[in-house]
């Protein structure tokens, strides 16, 4: 696979952010010459064929589709309720009755035979993964597509087992990345402060493993950023947190407004809104949630739909503060620029960054 073949006129790709990165926001990013993503992964397959069909209505260019492959959780009622009840306190401040049970909002694309049928039908240029791989039949499939196949990695680890499987090509995924992070095996993440690898290392090492494309993600806001990443060996960059106040996005007002106030405060990696380690902006959820152990939380997604529901029901009566405002480190710099304005910035600043001083 050659990152060539997609015919991007900037090296950029829009990160595939479920519920964030819209078929607007994907055709504009392709239409001004980068690579446009559909986060599919808390889609349903009628909700993503909508969607891949809506960006087809305004875009001829690329399209990058991204899907979740973690492991279906093990359930433990005993588990769920105890993390119900450490959250009394904020159904009862939302004058709502606690729930009397928990459950999975998404469903895992890993072992689901309709992930080969939906690729066949709609032929994306590219695909990726999170969290992990596919099971061998289906990637083996999906690879007889001639499509070309990258995974999310954040770690030597996972790119050893993505490589030996036939990837063909990684997204290295750094501690400063927004959402969650792509980790294969959670367990292995739960010391990530003390382990995790920034971007720039993590495209390096991963540079000594692979000739195989490698794209950098986390923390890249600017062209100097990915000048930065291009020097060091990555072939191209994703971003997230920079396309958030974008008007195409599907961020609600509740995410942009929480997104201005942080600009000055930083960000979080968690488990309490997920049940896995995401980054992002810190909420009335991880000021509960992060005072538990990572044993007493429920896996992903499980705990999510407590947070879900209570999101929903702030929303519902004009409040805030239990959304997933997952943002990366450099959320600072973020512009409130169309898509297209943005790539274009983007480039220039690149540009620039490569000329000689």
């Amino acid at each position: 696979m050659s990152l060539e073949d997609l015919k991007l006129r900037a090296p950029i790709f829009q990160a595939p952010m479920a519920g964030v990165s819209t078929p607007e926001l994907a055709a504009a990013v392709s239409n001004a010459g980068g690579l446009g993503a559909l986060g599919l992964g808390a889609s349903n397959w009628e909700s993503a064929a909508a969607q891949v069909s809506a960006f087809r209505t305004l875009s001829s260019g690329p399209l990058h589709l991204n899907f979740f492959c973690h492991d279906e959780p093990e359930r433990n009622p005993t588990l769920e309720a105890a993390w119900l009840a450490r959250f009394s306190s904020e159904f009862a401040a939302l004058k709502a009755t606690l729930p009397d049970a928990l459950k999975s909002p998404y469903t895992s694309a890993k072992d689901t035979p309709q992930l080969v049928d939906f690729v066949k039908e709609y032929r994306p240029e590219l695909i990726s993964f999170h969290f992990g791989l596919p099971n061998p039949e289906i990637l083996s499939a999906i690879k007889q597509l001639e499509i070309p196949v990258l995974v999310s990695t954040t770690n030597v680890e996972d790119a050893e087992l993505a490589l030996s499987a036939g990837i063909d090509g990684l997204i290295a995924q750094g501690i400063e990345a927004g959402g969650h992070r792509g980790t294969f095996d959670p367990s292995s993440d739960y010391d990530f402060s003390n382990t995790a690898l920034t971007t720039l290392e993590l495209v390096e090492r991963l540079g000594s493993l692979t000739a195989r494309p490698i794209v950098a993600a986390g923390g890249i806001m600017s062209g100097i950023d990915i000048a930065t990443a291009l020097n060091i060996g990555a072939n191209a960059v994703q971003l997230g947190s920079a396309f958030l106040l974008c008007p195409e996005s599907g961020a609600n007002e509740d995410y942009r407004d929480q997104i201005r106030k942080a600009r000055g405060s930083g960000t979080v990696v968690t488990r309490a809104i997920s049940g896995r380690a995401a980054r992002g902006i810190s909420n009335k959820m991880t000021n509960v949630g992060d005072t538990a152990r990572t044993q007493d939380i429920p896996p992903y997604p499980i705990a999510y739909d407590l947070s879900k529901q209570l999101n929903a029901l702030a929303l519902e009566q004009g409040g805030s503060g239990y959304g997933a405002y997952w943002a990366g480190t450099g959320i600072a710099n973020v512009r409130e620029l169309p898509a297209s304005d943005l790539i274009d910035q983007l480039m220039s600043e690149t540009e620039a960054a490569f000329k000689p001083r």
